[in-house]
């Protein structure tokens, strides 16, 4: 497999012509002549390019990567691994020049299958008389990581955990949510290896956790309640992602059982992650566990999601209701079961593993025991 980086930000050039090779091999299997992404995560996996704006151009032969001016000395530095596999743009118009590469006998071109409607026309009236479909190929090659990007995710996690155990003894009754979003906010600011948030953290209290993705307001943090903390960063391009439910005061019989039953469901489920396995069966797995506490209903989303260099990667989405999908070693997912009562509280743990060849690695180190601010709390077997 490619070597590891030599920099936290840049791959070997032994990689990046390992990942062009595999785009290439696909293509052919998919009989395209030529790939078109402006896409930014596409563009950095094939290119290492990390600015905006992009187009990238991808033929059996050529690589191309259409940027501005202002740009360019980042594009030059960052693509350098790949020499003479790349050539440069700062045209203003892409599509012209585009047109003007693949002028000659009609081809078949792939477009980005997430760029909108009114993209993929503009291409459609400037391309004639190519064939346009639209792909996903590069998304599904990024599902596999290569060793070198399983560092890149780990030290992230590493990052997200650090900050989570920074605020959480901070985080007191009497707050608002929006209280302890600032804190989160504040101290992944404060941390110069931390791009950026991979989302907003989500702060849940009590009944707000029903609400699976809360946008904390200015709810006040009552005494004996659950407050669920979901949150993540981008470290060097990759997401991390990590949910934990915390207890403030002493919580109730049916919290700390609740709380074992979500542990269970994970545990489980992770447990079960090894090359081969379907993505409805690890979904299947948490579920029942959930199911027959009696709980069934209220575990109302997917298991888990694909994670690199977006927080929800395109590729995996581990739920009975989305397309089933055989987990392969190198994929990266979250595990995320929840119980969501109404009215009450709610529970959910997320992890971050990685598929490996005989079996999986669990990137998250935090405890799934039942924490409070000031320390962890012992829970009822």
């Amino acid at each position: 497999m490619p070597a590891t980086p030599n920099t936290a930000l840049d791959f070997t050039g032994e990689e990046m012509t390992h990942r062009l090779a595999r785009i290439r091999l696909r293509m052919k299997e998919l009989e395209l002549d030529a790939v078109i992404t402006s896409n930014s995560a596409n563009i950095r996996y094939a290119t290492g390019f990390r600015g905006e704006p992009g187009t990238l151009l991808i033929t059996r032969r050529e690589l191309v990567l259409f940027t501005a001016l202002r740009t360019l000395p980042w594009a030059q530095k960052q693509t350098a691994v790949l020499n003479s596999q790349i050539e440069l743009s700062v045209e203003s118009d892409p599509h012209q020049e585009i047109t003007k590469l693949l002028s000659g006998s009609p081809l078949t071109i792939g477009i980005d299958q997430t760029a909108s409607h009114n993209t993929f026309l503009a291409w459609q009236e400037k391309l004639q008389p190519h064939q346009l479909e639209t792909t996903s190929l590069i998304e599904q090659i990024r599902q596999i990581k290569s060793p070198a990007e399983v560092v890149l995710l780990q030290e992230s996690q590493r990052i997200n955990e650090t900050t989570f155990e920074t605020i959480l003894p901070k985080i007191r009754p009497d707050m608002t949510e929006r209280g302890v979003q600032g804190l989160i906010l504040a101290e992944m600011a404060r941390n110069e290896t931390i791009d950026r948030y991979s989302f907003m953290p989500i702060v849940a209290a009590g009944s707000n956790c029903w609400e699976i993705h809360h946008l904390p307001d200015d709810t006040v943090i009552g005494t004996d309640q659950m407050l669920l903390l979901d949150m993540g960063v981008f470290s060097n391009g990759y997401a991390s992602d990590m949910t934990r439910t915390i207890a403030l005061g002493k919580p109730t019989p049916q919290m700390r059982d609740v709380y074992q039953v979500v542990r269970e469901a994970q545990s489980a489920a992770i447990a079960a992650i090894q090359p081969g396995i379907g993505t409805h069966e690890i979904d299947r797995v948490a579920r029942d566990i959930i199911t027959a506490a009696g709980f069934g209903e209220t575990f109302t989303h997917g298991l888990g999601h694909s994670i690199g260099l977006e927080t929800h990667d395109p590729g995996l989405v581990l739920s009975k209701k989305g397309p089933e999908n055989t987990l392969q070693p190198g994929m990266a997912l979250t595990v995320e079961p929840g119980i969501y009562l109404q009215n009450k509280f709610g529970v959910r743990l997320e992890d971050v593993i990685i598929v490996t060849e005989d079996g999986h690695l669990n990137l998250t180190h935090q405890t799934t025991e039942l924490l409070s601010p000031s320390g962890m709390i012992s829970r009822i077997s």
